[in-house]
């Protein structure tokens, strides 16, 4: 299917390109992709607006949009075991009109001020749709499960937020900069955990230990902004995959030949749902450990008790440091946990490869992954190239972006046996 441009105003364009230039055969598979792109623009949409910023009502609107799109399919064509407990949809139900109908049900009430896309999105894919009580069905079933689905994804009223504390000493210097981790980051109701800190790590090493000085040693010298170790093609490629394209990504899967709509539905449902939750409790563990970054430690190497560190007051990483704590690394559980599930749809890697581009205009910044442990391995050792994490947080958060992912592929929207009766699994 085409890819479209980064402006949610011309979703619609190729939106009805996609589909009319298609093969009908292939469309039922393909409403998903083209939705979540239609989501995806649309918030691209939103953060460009003048001050726009993320809240606890859009911050997961992308997996909303996909469990929405799975539990309509699901009802029309019961595969696998429902999350919220929907109904099967009475016979006939166009799958097509109820997917369609919940995305953009979501869509629009997330971002009722940038509906028009999404609008105008929802003519041409019920424009494929035959007139009919089947048609009518389906946009009704969508409706309620994307209702269905806002509700569960809502911030509880009444939340805890954990707000974030400086540690400094009294009447020491601090940076005043508060964390990019927003209050409702680590208060938000999981997918596939009980709690944010379900599969919370163990924590960072101490500072006197070996691995400690290995690691902060490695950041050090492949990390610098001037480092001459740091190979010179991923000094160019460290920026682009922070800002890796998951939805290209999953779409190059849900394109393989012989898939099926709710197939494609479930593929998104589960990873995206697992990479919110990975990062949920991430932004917990980042909380409560509070670790200093790089920048912070190598400047500081004398204070850190560990005759084997080295201290650098002038060392700068490649890229900015974020302003959040370094233990474990978001990027690295993310990549982790959508791998893994990845991995249990098609193996070690889809045929062709797994195709790594970010949202970089520069078409050159690409390269092709033989496994999805290497697409994990490259996003990994990037942060360490930025010279933004050190090692073992980054191995923390890979351990814990698998750990959940198995969870949720154990326990939720598990394939039904042909002629089992409907099934639930999900809170």
């Amino acid at each position: 299917m085409l890819q479209c441009p980064p402006r949610a105003s011309l979703v619609v364009t190729c939106l009805a390109l996609a589909i009319f230039i298609g093969r009908p055969a292939a469309l039922g598979a393909d409403v998903v992709v083209t939705w979540l792109e239609v989501a995806e623009h649309v918030e691209y949409d939103v953060a460009e607006a003048a001050g726009a910023q993320r809240t606890a009502v859009t911050a997961r609107a992308g997996a909303q949009v996909a469990l929405a799109m799975f539990e309509a399919a699901n009802a029309v064509d019961r595969r696998y075991s429902s999350f919220l407990g929907t109904s099967p949809a009475a016979a006939g139900t166009s799958a097509e009109a109820a997917v369609a109908s919940a995305a953009h049900t979501v869509i629009t009430t997330l971002f009722p001020n940038h509906k028009t896309p999404a609008d105008d999105a929802l003519v041409v894919t019920l424009g494929t749709v035959p007139e009919g009580p089947e048609k009518t069905a389906g946009v009704e079933l969508g409706k309620r499960v994307a209702a269905a689905v806002i509700a569960r994804a809502a911030l509880p009223a009444g939340a805890t937020f954990t707000e974030y504390r400086p540690r400094t000493a009294p009447g020491v210097y601090i940076d005043p900069r508060l964390p990019s981790i927003l209050p409702f980051d680590t208060a938000m109701p999981p997918f596939f955990m009980k709690t944010a800190a379900d599969v919370r790590p163990a924590g960072p090493p101490a500072l006197s230990s070996e691995q400690y000085a290995r690691d902060l040693d490695e950041v050090r010298r492949l990390g610098a902004k001037h480092s001459t170790e740091r190979p010179k093609d991923q000094t160019l490629l460290v920026s682009p995959w922070l800002n890796i394209s998951y939805p290209r990504l999953l779409g190059d899967v849900a394109r393989q030949p012989g898939r099926s709509l709710v197939q494609n539905a479930r593929l998104y449902a589960m990873t995206l749902l697992a990479m919110d939750d990975t990062w949920l409790a991430i932004m917990d563990a980042k909380m409560h450990f509070a670790t200093w970054r790089p920048i912070t430690a190598i400047r500081n190497a004398d204070q850190d008790g560990n005759d084997a560190t080295t201290r650098d007051a002038a060392w700068e990483p490649l890229l900015r440091t974020p302003t959040h704590p370094d233990y474990p690394c978001g990027h690295c559980g993310v990549a982790a946990a959508a791998a893994t599930v990845l991995e249990a749809e098609t193996g070690p890697a889809p045929s062709g490869g797994i195709w790594l581009r970010s949202y970089d205009k520069n078409p050159g910044m690409r390269r092709v992954l033989p496994t999805w442990k290497a697409f994990v391995d490259e996003m990994s050792l990037s942060r360490i190239y930025a010279g933004a994490h050190t090692r073992f947080a980054n191995e923390a958060a890979e351990a814990m972006g698998r750990e959940l992912a198995r969870r949720a592929l154990a326990g939720f929207m598990r394939p039904l046996a042909p002629g089992a009766a409907p099934a639930t699994a999900g809170r």
